[in-house]
């Protein structure tokens, strides 16, 4: 779908400081919004926003009237909601929706306020805060009374760990967590994946004999974890490093040198976008 943009584009960001994201123009603010409904802090839009809107985006009546809202103490929903209306960034039913996920996400229990955020930094590349979400969550419940809500967190917590080549501590929440919901495919599919990673041959069968788990389905997992390995070795960056090294066999440290610097450069602009 294509927006028709309004107002400029700020040379300076608005920062969202619950997550500590830049926003340049009130289609990137909507779009955030829209997309981390359950995740917003009403902190961050406050006066300052109203601020951001007048004088960084030009658009001054769109400001004025939020400053209103705020004075006449609207609820973040219906202030949200007005800025979808006033930009026509969403028609009425979205606006709708919107509010509805908004009036919801204020009522939030702070488990679940935990656990969206932990989700949102995970999805985002930032484990280690995605973790003390996660880990906040799982501190305010009752894994026997809910071990479903316990098993997801633990099975997030492994996750990340994975993600950081930390295989011997991500096993050891899977394994948590495929305790509490061993019926959980995904958990288990996890489980097998950590512990191949973690394990020489000899070692993961033996795992997998001792968990009971069948032939067929760790097999499955470890198809997917080679057809993943051929994907990553045909990459342009694993051919580059492939170079890189034979170039360091051959004695040209320098062309060794200049490719793992453009490899590096290439991943952290990759991270960044």
């Amino acid at each position: 779908m294509t927006y028709e943009c309004i107002g400029k584009r700020s040379e300076k960001p608005y920062i969202i400081r619950d997550t500590q994201t830049g926003i340049y123009s009130i289609e990137e603010l909507l779009y955030y919004i829209r997309e981390n409904i359950f995740m917003l802090d009403p902190a961050d839009y406050g006066r300052s926003l109203s601020k951001f809107i007048r004088r960084d985006l030009g658009l001054q009546e769109l400001g004025e009237k939020y400053e209103l809202m705020l004075n006449e103490e609207r609820s973040f929903a219906d202030r949200m909601c007005m800025l979808y209306f006033h930009t026509g960034f969403a028609g009425e039913a979205e606006t709708e929706t919107i509010r509805k996920a908004l009036t919801m996400s204020e009522h939030m229990s702070n488990n679940d306020a935990h656990r969206v955020k932990g989700d949102f930094y995970f999805k985002s590349g930032r484990t280690a805060e995605a973790v003390i979400e996660y880990q906040a969550a799982l501190s305010l419940i009752d894994e026997e009374q809910d071990p479903h809500d316990a098993a997801k967190l633990l099975s997030g917590i492994g996750s990340a760990a994975a993600r950081n080549f930390k295989f011997e501590r991500a096993r050891s929440y899977l394994e948590h967590a495929h305790s509490l919901m061993p019926e959980d495919p995904g958990i288990l599919d996890k489980l097998i994946a950590a512990s191949r990673l973690e394990m020489n041959d000899e070692k993961f069968l033996e795992y997998m004999s001792e968990k009971n788990i069948p032939e067929n389905i760790y097999s499955r997992v470890l198809d997917k974890i080679n057809n993943a390995e051929k994907k990553a070795l045909k990459s342009e960056s694993a051919k580059a490093l492939s170079d890189a090294r034979k170039a360091k066999r051959d004695g040209n440290y320098s062309e060794y040198v200049r490719i793992r610097k453009n490899v590096l450069k290439d991943w952290k602009r990759k991270y960044r976008n």
